[in-house]
Formats: C-alpha cells, structure tokens, sequence
C-alpha cells in the first residue's frame, strides 16, 4: 500500500519512463475507485496509441524501497483548441 507522498514520489522519479511507454498524462488518485489500497499512480494512454505501461513503479527513500501501482486509464490527447 503506498502513501500519497509515495506514489507522488514514483510519479516524479519514473515520469519520463512512462512517457517513454505511451502515457500523455500521469497523475496521482486514491486507489479504492481502482480497487487497490492506497494511492496509485495513474497513466493516461490515447485510445488509437499503442502503450507499454507497467503494472508498478519500484522506488526507494533512504534505505526503505516501496512500489506503487500503476493504473492505465484511456483519455484522448489534451490539445489546445
């Protein structure tokens, strides 16, 4: 289970990771509406893009290492009209 500073820690440190794997946005949520304890870090993916998102992020603060998980939710690209 990760805490919020956690998942916002994971979000930080893997953004570009996952920009690199297809998400247009990445945020953070509490997990019970995904069905998981917690917070999850949550990766926006275009419906007609391919994604390669993984199911977790590990990370470490000082001596201890967590993972948060990874949430893919479909979103069309934002863009300015």
């Amino acid at each position: 289970m990760a805490t919020e500073q956690q998942a916002n820690r994971a979000r930080k440190a893997h953004a570009d990771f996952l920009v690199q794997r297809g998400a247009h946005a990445i945020g953070v949520e509490e997990g019970r509406s995904y069905g998981k304890p917690g917070f999850v870090v949550v990766a926006y993916v275009a419906p007609e893009e391919d994604h390669d998102i993984p199911s977790g992020l590990a990370c470490r603060s000082g001596r201890n290492a967590f993972e948060v998980p990874v949430v893919t939710k479909t979103a069309p690209r934002f863009t300015l009209a």
